[in-house]
Parts: structure tokens; C-alpha cells; sequence
């Protein structure tokens, strides 16, 4: 799902898209820290804007990465960091020239369209609705009274040491909305179907309630039910004690840590006996807090691997106590093709592996779009699909003190089969499985009660 949020200069955009964007766990797109990073590149360059085909060469030559993570913006030009260059101030004064140039729009339109591919998305601008993202679900457009525009602008100012003047601030952003709504380029407009907001007299909490509530009824339908597919699961004992075959620490580790879930954190296990599938298995589940691990392995019957962010295998000692327990690094915010290999290996060996199809953590009753990854490895393994729904590991303290528990519920076994059976290929064919995953995680939290339900003790 893509949300839109539009409006002119000091009118509250960034804050409530990343509030937003936070709030329901999606991806943030920063739009004005990708014309500052081309802006950086082009003042380094000693390019100015008027440069003509010196600029259309810059252009062509740009390697920009944007990464979004925990509230924080990374960009990286040409392999350096400059999350904190693009704040400075020739920075700031030129943006704006440099971004109201054709050429540059239509670059940066395209870098947009395919960075927002596949993610659920926060995007804020003065074109994202009307321009770069038309189609999108949700089209905000922010307004506030010039006056609380400029008493914002002002106060941000002086929180930067700089002493401002309100009515030369207010004067600067009138003079700001005639150019960016009179240009011929990507003009500053409401976008059709965007539902206007005024906030001028609104707290930032009332203006995310508000997105949040229309973001809920916007939200697209699947496209794929898990009824479609289903996958058989065969009666076959000797299989499924061969495929529930682990070593002894391994098991030791597992009866302790099962032990542990249920008598300090209040554990309960629902449709436990959907696990005991024979042969590879991917075990697929929401992710909320750091116990989803230990919760949803502890309710399978297998020996599982796991995924592990990189950095954890720095110190050798617990490198490799983790690689003991079957742990694989992945290299985080890009395809990790090495990863996704040794785990297509250890699946097509008859093994079991642990994926978070989301990526990472979501608030809680708001569940995600799956990653292309969980497709893609479906479909080159052959694996069927454990689609697991976690309660409550957001909240550990709360089982400790038994005033709620954590609840972990076994899905359905699901396979990419029928959808390959209809000719489905390429992304299309990861998204739709991958949408069919998240409706049965969907429907086991239905099942326990919807967003609060059986979380109660």
C-alpha cells in the first residue's frame, strides 16, 4: 500500500508521514532528501543548474541509495554517507533551483517508482500524489493557515540557532508556494481523490489518527485467498519422525526454551499438530517483538534455521554458538543472494527454515506486505509454507505478571504450486504467494480475537 502525502512548504508533511509511517510499520520515503543528495552531488561537481549537459551527465553518472531504518534516513552517494552533508546550508539554498529543473524530476520520479516496488509506503512531497505516484491508495493533502505555517518554520528555525524574523519566514513561504505551484514541471496541486487536511489547529496525534483511520479503509483487498492454497498434507508417520528428528542439544534447547515460554511468560499453543509436516518446510510468521523467535520455534517440531542480521557474527565465541542453533547471516536492506541460497541448500536437504516474510517488526494488528524473498524461496525450494501468528510477544512483562499472555497459533500448510498451475511467473507470482501467506496470518488473527482479542489472561 502506497500513502501520499502532499502540501507546501511548512505545512507539517515530514512530521506526519514519519509519524505515520511508524505508526503502521511501513517504509518512509524522505522526497526533499533526495533533492538535497542530487544537490550535494551537483555543487561538488561544480555544476549549476543551468548547466545543461553537464548536468544531464551528472544525471546519468548518480549512484544515490536511500535506506529507511528505525526512524532514521541513510543516504549514501556513490558509496559515501551523507546523511548529515545534505543538511547544510549551500545545500538548503540550492535545493530548490536544482529541483525544479525537468530533467532532474524526471530522474528522481524514476528512482522513487522503483525504490517504492514491492514496499508498503509513506511518501511525502509537492508531487507524490499528482505526479510520481497517481495510482496510489491513499492521497493526503496537507494545508495549515500561513500564519501557523510561518510560526512553525519560525520555531524550527530558532531551535537551530538561527534568529528568524516571523514575517520575513511567512514572506519566504508565500513566495515558495507561487514557485512551486506555478511551475510548468510537476506543479505543487491537490491531487485528484486526495482528501484534504487542515492541521492548523490539529496536535500531531490527531493528524496520524486521522491518516491512520482513512489508511484502514483504503487498505487494498488481497488479491489471493489461502483457500486457493492449500496444501495436502499426507499421512505420513515415517516422514514426519524423520523430519522431527534434531540433536540432542538442539532438543535439550528446545524443551527448555518451551518450558520457559510457558511457566514465565505465559504461553499458550494453538493447532500445534498443523507443524508436524513431513520433508522442507518454511515456517513463516508476524513479527512484533524479539521473543517471535523462541515463540514460534518452540511450536514446531523441527530443528529450524533461522536468519541472523550479519553484525551478530562479529565475535567468534558467539558466532559460533549461533551457527550451532542453525543461525545464517544476511546482510540487511538489500538482496542477500548468499543467504538465500544456503537456505534453499538446507531446505531441498529435507530442513525446516524460520522467515519473518515482513522483513521487520509492524505495529501490533497492523500486518505487512510480504517480501519478494518468501516467494522466491517457495518457489526455488518447492518448501510448503507454515504460516504462523504471534500475540502478546510485544508485551513480555505484562505474561510475566500474568495480566495478559503470548499466544502463538499454526496456520494452515500453504504451497505456490496452484499459483503456479495458472501460469503465474516472475514478481508477480512471489506477491501473490506472498499475499496469500499474510491473508492466513490475517485469518489466525481474526481467529484469536482480532487486533486485542485473546490476549487477556
Amino acid at each position: 500500500m502506497i500513502v501520499t502525502i502532499d502540501g507546501p512548504a511548512a505545512s507539517g508533511k515530514s512530521t506526519t508521514a514519519r509519524a505515520v509511517a511508524l505508526a503502521l510499520g511501513f517504509d518512509y520515503l524522505d522526497t526533499g532528501a533526495l533533492y538535497r543528495c542530487l544537490t550535494l552531488a551537483a555543487l561538488e561537481a561544480g555544476v549549476p543548474p543551468e548547466a545543461g549537459d553537464a548536468l544531464d551527465a551528472l544525471l546519468q553518472g548518480l549512484t544515490i541509495k536511500y535506506r529507511y531504518h528505525k526512524g532514521r534516513i541513510f543516504l549514501r552517494l556513490g558509496g559515501r554517507d551523507v546523511s548529515e552533508a545534505i543538511r547544510g546550508v549551500e545545500v538548503t539554498a540550492g535545493a530548490s533551483a536544482y529541483s525544479a529543473l525537468p530533467a532532474v524530476r524526471e530522474h528522481m520520479v524514476a528512482f522513487q517508482r522503483q525504490y517504492a516496488r514491492g514496499r508498503d509506503l509513506v511518501a511525502e512531497g509537492r508531487d507524490m500524489g499528482s505526479v510520481v505516484f497517481p495510482d496510489a491508495e491513499l492521497k493526503i493533502f496537507l494545508v495549515a493557515d500561513p500564519t501557523e505555517r510561518a510560526r512553525r518554520r519560525a520555531r524550527d528555525f530558532r531551535g537551530q540557532g538561527r534568529a528568524v524574523d516571523a514575517g520575513t519566514v511567512q514572506a519566504e513561504l508565500e513566495r515558495r508556494d507561487a514557485l512551486d505551484s506555478g511551475r510548468d514541471h510537476s506543479p505543487l496541486i491537490r491531487p485528484a481523490g486526495a482528501v484534504e487536511i487542515d492541521n492548523s489547529r490539529m496536535t500531531i496525534d490527531e493528524q496520524v489518527a486521522a491518516v491512520m483511520r482513512l489508511a484502514a479503509e483504503r487498505r487494498p483487498a488481497r488479491r489471493v485467498s489461502p483457500e486457493e492454497l492449500l496444501w495436502p498434507v499426507t499421512d505420513d508417520a515415517a516422514g514426519v519422525a524423520r523430519a522431527e528428528r534434531m540433536r540432542a542439544g538442539y532438543r535439550v534447547t528446545r524443551a527448555f526454551l518451551r518450558g520457559v515460554m510457558k511457566l514465565v511468560f505465559n504461553t499458550r499453543y494453538h493447532h500445534e499438530e498443523r507443524g508436524r509436516v513431513p520433508g522442507p518446510l518454511l515456517v513463516a510468521s508476524n513479527h512484533i517483538g524479539y521473543l517471535d523467535p523462541p515463540a514460534a520455534g518452540s511450536a514446531v517440531h523441527r530443528e529450524l534455521t533461522f536468519v541472523a542480521k550479519r553484525e551478530l557474527f562479529r565475535l567468534a565465541p558467539f558466532a559460533a554458538l549461533i551457527r550451532y542453533y542453525n543461525a545464517v547471516p544476511i546482510e540487511r536492506g538489500a538482496f542477500d543472494r548468499a543467504c538465500f541460497d544456503t537456505l534453499r541448500r538446507r531446505l531441498q536437504a529435507g530442513g525446516a527454515v524460520f522467515f519473518f516474510p515482513e522483513g521487520t517488526r509492524k505495529p501490533v494488528g497492523w500486518l505487512g506486505r510480504a517480501k519478494f524473498g518468501l516467494g522466491l524461496m517457495a518457489h526455488e525450494s518447492g518448501a510448503p509454507v507454515l504460516p504462523v501468528y504471534l500475540r502478546g510477544t510485544d508485551r513480555p512483562l505484562r505474561a510475566v505478571l500474568r495480566r495478559s499472555r503470548i499466544d502463538v497459533y499454526l496456520g494452515r500448510p500453504l504451497h505456490i504450486a496452484p499459483l503456479l498451475d495458472r501460469g503465474v511467473r516472475g514478481r508477480e507470482l512471489y506477491d501473490l504467494f506472498g499475499e496469500g501467506v499474510m491473508a492466513e496470518i490475517a485469518r489466525l488473527q481474526d481467529e484469536a480475537g482480532g487486533i486485542r482479542g485473546s490476549g487477556a489472561a
